[in-house]
Parts: structure tokens; sequence; C-alpha cells
């Protein structure tokens, strides 16, 4: 019979697969930065979730699992947002509009808060996500998928059940940059000041 050591019941396994359900959520977040890209700036949002009894603190949890067997892991719940060029483009318009958007969710979900233009603002704030199947392309090629959060919403209209689970959506090998802003993706940042005393790479 082998004899349990220390710290057995302590100890978190990451197993890659975890995954949450399509749905809203309650999130808060957790750092904010701006990332330079070679044709966009993307405005990258991490949040964990809230207020739920399954669900609250997935990502940290999971954070932690992968930082213990990869000191590389990266933090898996990001929000993008692209930020708009201002070039009077009608892809620019759609930008402005989703930009606008996730503000106004932020805006509405914590009351006397108001956007300074300042992402450092943005932390500890909390927001709303609807959360759907995103497929995506693997390193061997094949495909699978993932629930990501795709569009902001207020707390409210999370609570309230105000909102629509998105189809699935499919891979399509990419041709060009997106810079539409209307989706989000997980980021590969690098190490970001967090609320308490850890820092949680992107």
């Amino acid at each position: 019979m082998i004899k349990k050591f220390s710290g057995y019941d302590e100890i978190q396994v990451y197993e890659g697969g975890a995954s949450i359900e399509p749905g809203g959520y309650e999130l808060q977040i957790i750092g904010a930065k701006v990332e330079q890209y070679s044709n966009c700036e993307i405005l990258k949002v991490a949040f964990d979730i809230i207020n739920n009894d399954k669900y609250a603190g997935f990502y940290s949890t999971k954070f932690k699992s992968a930082k213990a067997q990869d000191p590389n892991a990266k933090w898996s719940g990001v929000f993008d947002v692209f930020i708009p060029k201002d070039d009077g483009t009608e892809l620019d318009g759609y930008t402005k509009q989703a930009f606008k958007r996730f503000i106004t969710s932020v805006e509405h979900s914590n009351q006397g808060y108001a956007w300074d233009w300042n992402e450092n603002s943005l932390n500890g704030k909390t927001f709303g996500g609807v959360f759907g199947k995103e497929q995506f392309e693997t390193k061997d090629g094949s495909l699978k998928f993932a629930v990501k959060c795709r569009f902001p919403r207020s707390i409210e209209s999370i609570r309230s059940g105000n909102f629509n689970i998105p189809d699935d959506k499919l891979f399509e090998k990419p041709q060009t940059t997106n810079t539409s802003g209307m989706g989000a993706a997980y980021g590969t940042l690098a190490e970001f000041e967090t609320i308490g005393n850890d820092t949680v790479p992107f």
C-alpha cells in the first residue's frame, strides 16, 4: 500500500481539455494592455469569472494548474478589443462600434465609472460576457473547438438572461489580419500586473 504524501489534496492538475459551457457570465477585469501589431492595435483585456457556483475563478485555477507544469503558461481568459484607426473607412466604422460596445458594457456594469481613455482604469471593473464555441486549428492541423468570450454585455443583461448564445464560429484560413474588432481571442502577452499580489502572464 502506498503511503499518501503531503500536499496531495492541494495539488491541481491541468488536463488541457477543461472548458466552460457556452452562456452568459459575469466577469472581472484583472488587467488591460494595448498591444501593437504590424497593422493594428489591440486592447487585450484579461478577465476571470465571478459570481458563479460552478465556474467562479475558472481562469485563475486553469492558469495555476498549467503554470505548475509549464513555467511559460499563459493566461487564457482574454478578450480582444480592436482599437479604431480613425481612417474613415467602413471597416473602421465597425471597429468603432465594437469598441464602444465593450466600453459601454463596462460603464453600465460599474456604477459611477466613466471611460477616461486610460486602459489601466479598467482594472478591477466588471462586465458581462457571452461565451460561445469557436473553432481553431491545432499545431498538427486538426480542428478543435474552444469556448470563448465572444461578445460583451452589461452585468444586468447577463443576470436577466437578456442575451443569445451565438452560433458556433467555424475556422477559416486567415488571408489578411482581422482588424474589425468584432471578436475575441486568447492572448499571449508578457507578465502583467494584476489585482492582488500575483502577476498574470497573458
